[in-house]
C-alpha cells in the first residue's frame, strides 16, 4: 500500500501540483485547502497519514492551530509535519512545536521529495521480470 500524504496549502495551483507529483512518485496525496478541512478529513479518514505538508499561512485554521491540534491527538501526534512557507518560522520555535522541517517557498519538487523522503519512502513498483 503507498504511504498518504496530506498536502495543506490554500494556494489551489499549488496543492495540484504537490499532489499531482506525490501520486508520480509513488505516494497517495490528500489535498485540503485550509486548516479545518485537513482536520475533518483525518479525523474521519481514521488511518494515520504516513507525512502532513502544511503551509502556515492558512484561512479558517492556520498551520499552528493544526500542528497543535495533530499533537494533542495521540492517533495523530507522531505524524512528521514538514512545513511549507515563504517566511519561514525560526527552527527553534518549530522544534518546540513539534515540527519535523520546513521547505522554504518558493521550492521545486525536486526539493519537495528530497525533504519527504527523509521521513517516508515511497511505494516501490514491483520490478519488471527480467527477460532470459
Amino acid at each position: 500500500m503507498k504511504p498518504t500524504i496530506f498536502v495543506v496549502e490554500d494556494q489551489n495551483d499549488l496543492r495540484e501540483s504537490i499532489c499531482e507529483e506525490l501520486e508520480r512518485s509513488g505516494f497517495n496525496a490528500v489535498g485540503a485547502p485550509h486548516g479545518e478541512k485537513a482536520l475533518s478529513l483525518l479525523h474521519r479518514s481514521g488511518s494515520r497519514p504516513a507525512l502532513m505538508l502544511l503551509d502556515l499561512l492558512l484561512p479558517h485554521k492556520d498551520g499552528w492551530e493544526v500542528v497543535a491540534s495533530m499533537k494533542a491527538d495521540p492517533k495523530l501526534r507522531s505524524v512528521p509535519i514538514v512545513v511549507m512557507s515563504a517566511v519561514p518560522p525560526q527552527a527553534t520555535s518549530l522544534q518546540a512545536q513539534g515540527v519535523a522541517a520546513t521547505l522554504p517557498k518558493p521550492f521545486t519538487m525536486e526539493e519537495l521529495l528530497f525533504v519527504i523522503t527523509r521521513f517516508v519512502k515511497p511505494k516501490q513498483s514491483a520490478p519488471a521480470p527480467r527477460e532470459r
